[in-house]
């Protein structure tokens, strides 16, 4: 699907949304290099999409893969990733910070830190930024919706 394409549908989901919802917000998007389309939503008193735990924000962000699918009819698109006045990038650099303040205390007491039960998308970036830190491992427990990341000395 073109890029045009997936950036418009996308973006008119979101504006109707909006509209259904009563709120008045700014709405952009990008495709990056890997194909990911990012979707914007920005304005004020918009915590009624973020949700607890952003569970509605990634509600949102599957209805809204949803409509661009069904628009795609069969075509490729990109991976969609919904963010709402930077919710997203703020929580997840607070993560990272968290994730290697854990790994310096794994490393330095040898003990085991199990994380609450996380989303894939946040236990990725438990995986990842454990990666790139010497004298730690990490593992996926439980089974999902109650998947857990442990941190554990390599």
């Amino acid at each position: 699907m073109p890029e045009d394409e997936q950036r418009s549908a996308g973006e008119e989901f979101l504006v109707g949304l909006l509209a259904g919802f009563g709120l008045e917000a700014a709405v952009s998007s990008s495709l990056d290099a890997e194909g990911v389309l990012g979707l914007q939503i920005q304005g004020e008193r918009l915590g009624l999409l973020m949700g607890p735990g952003l569970t509605t924000l990634d509600a949102i962000q599957e209805v809204c893969r949803n409509a661009i699918q069904r628009q795609a009819d069969g075509r490729e698109y990109g991976k969609v990733v919904l963010d709402v006045s930077g919710v997203r990038a703020d929580r997840t650099a607070a993560l990272e910070d968290f994730v290697r303040d854990e790994a310096r205390q794994v490393a330095a007491t040898g003990d085991d830190v199990i994380f609450e039960v996380m989303s894939r998308s946040d236990r990725k970036i438990v995986h990842d930024v454990a990666s790139g830190i010497e004298g730690v491992a990490t593992e996926s427990v439980g089974e999902d919706p109650r998947r857990r990341v442990v941190l554990r000395p390599a």
